[in-house]
């Protein structure tokens, strides 16, 4: 089994101090796509992924601070690195070295500059999005650059899993980078569902949290099947056996 994810804008580069760390697969055509980016202009940057004046400017020197090859002086790994609503949730800070283990074997961020990261995949803070009309060489956008590439990654996990079941914990914009006709396993799409005044909902604010919180329920459990999944009942939530099929899971939480 292996789960997807997205990544979060809100990144740190002082996380947890360890010294076990990969180096990202697909390095080289993140090289290519922060060239293209570094040969753009502030107000390029701006136009592109629609930012304020501040927030240009730490992208802008993100992006000419980008150096390779990466270590420790100037990279962190993935896991300890991004924050936000989902991360919130996985606890990477105090996970074993093997719960890191289970993540490092199991778990992909999926990524507008980095393509497919592993969980200890060294990374430097960054912003781009999967969505962002950005030509990179022959390739009109960032979804023609990593298909291949991450779908090929995905594949080459799968072979390593029992379990070929990649189960999408990623919101939309990153899970289409996906060639679904060439992965060589099935997709289990999973909806959180929140109760609120009364009516269903997916509230997306309370969605990634619950990715966070299945993505962390596999690790601390190890789950290598993923129908073992649906034992989920972390904060409320539990499986909606009425609106679940093979291929869509649906879990649901009262107010």
């Amino acid at each position: 089994m292996q789960l997807i994810t997205a990544p979060s804008k809100t990144q740190i580069f002082n996380g947890r101090p360890y010294n076990i760390f990969t180096i990202p697969t697909c390095l080289n055509t993140s090289e290519k796509v922060n060239k293209t980016l570094k040969a753009m202009s502030r107000d390029d940057i701006a136009t592109l992924m629609k930012t304020s004046p501040k927030l240009t400017e730490s992208t802008h020197r993100r992006i000419h601070s980008f150096e390779t090859p990466f270590s420790l002086n100037t990279a962190r790994q993935a896991l300890f690195t991004f924050q936000g609503d989902a991360y919130a949730a996985i606890t990477a800070e105090k996970y074993t070295e093997d719960e890191l283990q289970y993540a490092q074997d199991h778990l992909n961020i999926l990524s507008g500059l980095y393509g497919l990261l592993r969980p200890l995949d060294l990374m430097q803070p960054y912003r781009l999005e999967m969505g962002a009309k950005l030509p990179v060489g022959d390739c009109k956008n960032l979804y023609q650059l990593w298909k291949n590439e991450v779908t090929e990654g995905l594949n080459t996990r799968l072979k390593l899993s029992q379990d070929k079941t990649v189960v999408n914990l990623a919101s939309t914009e990153y899970s289409k980078v996906i060639d679904r006709k060439q992965l060589e396993g099935k997709i289990v799409e999973v909806i959180f569902q929140q109760e609120h005044k009364g009516k269903i909902k997916t509230i997306p604010i309370h969605s990634k949290r619950a990715r966070g919180l299945m993505i962390h329920f596999a690790i601390i459990n190890r789950v290598e099947q993923a129908i073992d999944l649906k034992r989920f009942k972390l904060d409320g939530y539990s499986l909606d056996k009425t609106n679940t099929t093979e291929v869509c899971w649906t879990f649901f939480k009262k107010s």
